[in-house]
């Protein structure tokens, strides 16, 4: 507990970090950097959102979804598109597809649902809407650390026309309080995130992380809306011998921070000398996926 102690005291100077960072990113806004992004440039980037959804810009990828076995995948449109007729899959034996509907009104969200009978098939599915026609990579795995359980989409093209009328944007951005963070993904790295980390410690923890991930180079840490006006927390990594090792980690937005090197066990801790709180992240490599989980690893 001493050595804890003043390896936390050599370090209490880099929590000053956590007051600085970006403003704050919710999924329209990331959206809308996007888009910003293609009419410079011509090229938008896959973005993830806060539900671990991978949103693709409507026309710069064929996105590919990869399902396995015993699990279903989700395909969500832009809220208000409706169908107009059922989706076509080139193998339509093996694969099963179905519709939900999440919503109502306007802002009702269509779900194209699929489901691979076998592994080690591939088709493509498309899906006309009264917006647009999707062209979709179907895939399904053997392994089920490779299942990417939704997907989405954002429109560049469409918010680009929405720039001249900033008051309107300005208000968009005022009411989304969903808490969708979203954190900008390079180019095809969307099927290398894992998300299978445990996170164990008290529920009533103020600093209790909502989700942690990677991206096969960094850690991504998901902090829960208080913790920047709250005391910031010391990440430690922990090695093979039990030692706390101090890692450098920065914030991306006030609530995800990123960690520069992979880890396969690090400690959130509050407080010094016998009365610190502590949050442990455990990397579980065994089984790795896209099924995100709530802190506590439910």
């Amino acid at each position: 507990m001493k050595k804890l102690a003043a390896v936390l005291a050599c370090i209490v100077l880099s929590t000053n970090a956590f007051a600085a960072g970006k403003r704050f990113l919710t999924l329209e806004d990331a959206a809308v950097a996007q888009a910003k992004k293609w009419q410079q440039t011509g090229v938008a980037k896959p973005i993830i959102s806060d539900d671990g959804r991978i949103m693709y810009p409507f026309g710069q990828y064929l996105p590919k979804l990869t399902c396995t076995l015993m699990r279903v995948c989700d395909i969500q449109l832009e809220p208000g598109e409706l169908l107009t007729g059922k989706p076509v899959a080139g193998d339509t034996a093996r694969w099963l597809m179905s519709k939900q509907v999440s919503g109502s009104g306007d802002k009702a969200i269509t779900h194209v649902i699929v489901k691979p009978t076998d592994v080690n098939i591939e088709t493509n599915l498309i899906i006309t809407t009264n917006l647009r026609t999707y062209q979709i990579d179907l895939y399904s795995s053997p392994s089920e650390k490779d299942y990417l359980n939704m997907i989405g989409f954002y429109y560049p093209e469409d918010m680009s026309t929405e720039w001249d009328d900033s008051a309107k944007i300005k208000a968009k951005e005022q009411r989304a309080h969903d808490q969708l963070v979203a954190a900008e993904l390079p180019a095809g790295s969307a099927e290398s995130l894992d998300f299978n980390y445990s996170i164990d410690g008290s529920s009533g923890t103020s600093f209790k992380p909502v989700r942690v991930y990677n991206d096969g180079l960094k850690v991504y840490i998901q902090m829960p809306d208080g913790v920047p006006t709250a005391e910031a927390p010391v990440l430690l990594l922990i090695g093979k011998d039990d030692k706390p090792e101090i890692v450098n980690w920065r914030p991306k937005t006030p609530t995800l921070y990123e960690v520069d090197k992979l880890f396969d066990k690090a400690m959130l801790v509050v407080g010094t000398d016998g009365d610190e709180q502590k949050i442990t992240i455990t990397w579980n490599k065994h089984k790795r996926g896209f099924l995100w989980s709530r802190a506590g690893g439910n």
